[in-house]
């Protein structure tokens, strides 16, 4: 069982921060900086999941703009993660709901780490709507540098 899970119908209200002169790409920027930190799209209708670089890298993948394979993506989750994602992803579209949960990927060799996907439920006037999110480690990687040496 994933460590975190909900569903929502209200988002949190944006914050002003006119005061503080911030840009949303300084926000993803900072937020993405040493992190591994993807964002992502699923078309509802033609079960098409595409991704960025980062969300690859996420699920150890080959990075391509085409559509991902979902049978690999799924490969790399924990078992006892796979269900509760299922769940979340089809009552998301059923009831146009916003989520974020926390799961672990990785594999029984390797180990696992955990990540965070958040996303909500985006209308598209040509389908039948898209899931949109971002998928991002949990805890970043720890990166040591010896004297003398470079990151």
């Amino acid at each position: 069982m994933p460590l975190r899970f909900e569903l929502s119908s209200t988002a949190k209200k944006p914050q002003d921060r006119s005061h503080i002169r911030i840009s949303d790409a300084e926000i993803v920027e900072l937020s993405s900086a040493y992190r591994l930190y993807g964002c992502w799209r699923w078309e509802i209708d033609t079960g098409h999941f595409f991704a960025s670089e980062d969300v690859y890298e996420i699920f150890g993948m080959t990075f391509s703009k085409g559509p991902m394979n979902l049978v690999e993506v799924m490969s790399r989750i924990h078992e006892d993660d796979k269900s509760i994602m299922a769940e979340t992803y089809e009552q998301a579209s059923l009831h146009k709901l916003g989520f974020h949960f926390i799961y672990r990927v990785g594999t029984a060799d390797e180990g696992f780490r955990y990540v965070r996907s958040v996303g909500k439920f985006r209308n598209d006037d040509n389908s039948g709507g898209e899931i949109i999110g971002i998928t991002y480690e949990l805890l970043e990687r720890m990166r040591t540098v010896g004297f003398g040496e470079e990151a």
